[in-house]
């Protein structure tokens, strides 16, 4: 029998677009609940399940009061810092000032997205940090049902450096092992014969976590399949992102990654 697997990225109440969420995705909550849908439907034919949880300080290098301006305030939410911003003074950083530029000059010389601050989300211990309500309800009925544990993947916890993709922070950290490339998740997708690849943001985490294996573990792509109507983009960000958030997307359809719906699916 094949063994099936399926990753879900980030599908916590902060990412929701319900009163009080902290960054709300427009579609996110019923982007979850068809996630959970799919997992309950097939969970006789599903043999691991993966769930990350972005789970951050309130002190982070992405959230605004790491962050001034010119003038002494902090920085807005959705501001966008690049290594000329810093040279120019238009911005600086509160604390940590080698490190924070070091960062943003490695994400720019690296090829990851441009360092970009969030309103405080997914503090840990808040409300916020927590699973949709379907996710959860998945997540009990798997492990009663299945007898196998829901694999909790907690991402973000180092505050120098962003987190977005399941596989290793943005840039990683020499000390931190945490943020370094997690060889014990590669080998444990590469036993699979099938992985379902789904979450939120589709513009950030997911299409990062994408970019991830594509860069590190290039024979998963081809066991993947995409599953288009279980996530959404951060919406509002330039035009030439998201035409770069697509080409993430084209890359893994050229290396053999399948596209689909989970109402595609009668049977896995």
């Amino acid at each position: 029998m094949s063994k099936i697997g399926v990753i879900g990225i980030d599908y916590q109440i902060d990412f929701m677009p319900n009163p009080g969420s902290a960054l709300p995705v427009p579609g996110a909550n019923a982007d979850a609940e068809r996630f959970a849908d799919f997992v309950t439907r097939f969970k006789d034919r599903i043999q691991s399940v993966y769930l990350t949880q972005d789970s951050h300080h309130v002190l982070d290098i992405a959230h605004p009061t790491w962050w001034k301006k010119a003038d002494g305030t902090n920085v807005d939410p959705f501001t966008v810092i690049t290594t000329a911003d810093l040279a120019a003074g238009t911005y600086y950083p509160a604390i940590r000032p080698r490190v924070s530029r070091e960062y943003v000059q490695a994400l720019e010389t690296q090829g990851e997205y441009i360092h970009m601050v969030w309103p405080e989300h997914c503090i840990v211990g808040t409300t916020g940090h927590t699973f949709h309500p379907a996710i959860q309800r998945m997540i009990a009925d798997f492990e009663r049902s299945a007898f196998r544990w829901v694999n909790i993947i907690t991402k973000g916890s180092n505050p120098n450096t962003e987190h977005y993709g399941a596989f290793r922070a943005n840039i990683e950290q020499m000390d931190d092992p945490s943020t370094q490339l997690s060889q014990v998740l590669l080998a444990s997708l590469n036993e699979l014969d099938q992985l379902f690849l789904a979450g939120e943001a589709q513009s950030h985490c997911v299409a990062n976590s994408l970019k991830q294996l594509m860069d590190n573990a290039p024979n998963l792509i081809g066991k993947m399949v995409i599953l288009e109507d279980t996530m959404s983009p951060v919406p509002g960000l330039p035009a030439d992102f998201y035409v770069g958030v697509q080409a993430i997307y084209d890359r893994a359809k050229q290396m053999g990654a399948k596209f689909a719906k989970t109402s595609d699916f009668v049977t896995i």
